[in-house]
C-alpha cells in the first residue's frame, strides 16, 4: 500500500508551517507534498500529484477555495479552512469534502475529521 499525501493551499505561510507541524506530529504515517500559497499551484499539484487529503483555504487569491473545488479533476478528500464563515449549504454540494475547520484551528476536530474520513 502506498503512503498517504497531503497537500496545503493556504496564502498564510505561517499557518502552512503551522498546519504542517502538526500534521507531521498527528500523522507521521501521512506525507506531505507541497504547501501552496496560490491557487494556480495547488491546482497544479493536485493533477500532478493526485494527494489523498487536500488542506483549502477558502480566500486565496483570483480563485476561491470554491473554485479550485469546481476546477479539480482528482478530488481528494478535502478539508475548507478559513477564518470566515463559509456558505455550509454550497460546501455539502461537494461530497469529497469531509469538513471546515474555522481558524484558528482545533487540532483534536482536524483529527476527528480525518479519522472519520477512513483514510486512515
Amino acid at each position: 500500500m502506498s503512503k498517504l499525501k497531503y497537500l496545503i493551499i493556504d496564502d498564510d505561510i505561517i499557518f502552512s508551517k503551522y498546519l504542517k507541524a502538526n500534521m507531521d506530529e498527528l500523522y507521521a504515517e501521512i506525507e506531505h507534498i507541497s504547501s501552496r500559497n496560490n491557487t494556480l499551484g495547488g491546482l497544479l499539484d493536485i493533477h500532478r500529484n493526485h494527494p489523498d487529503i487536500i488542506f483549502l483555504d477558502q480566500y486565496i487569491d483570483g480563485l476561491s477555495g470554491f473554485d479550485v473545488l469546481d476546477l479539480m479533476k482528482h478530488q481528494p478528500k478535502t478539508i475548507m479552512i478559513s477564518s470566515e464563515h463559509i456558505d455550509q449549504e454550497k460546501l455539502a454540494e461537494y461530497p469529497h469534502v469531509i469538513g471546515f475547520l474555522e481558524k484558528p484551528v482545533n487540532f483534536d476536530k482536524l483529527k476527528e475529521l480525518i479519522d472519520k474520513s477512513g483514510l486512515v
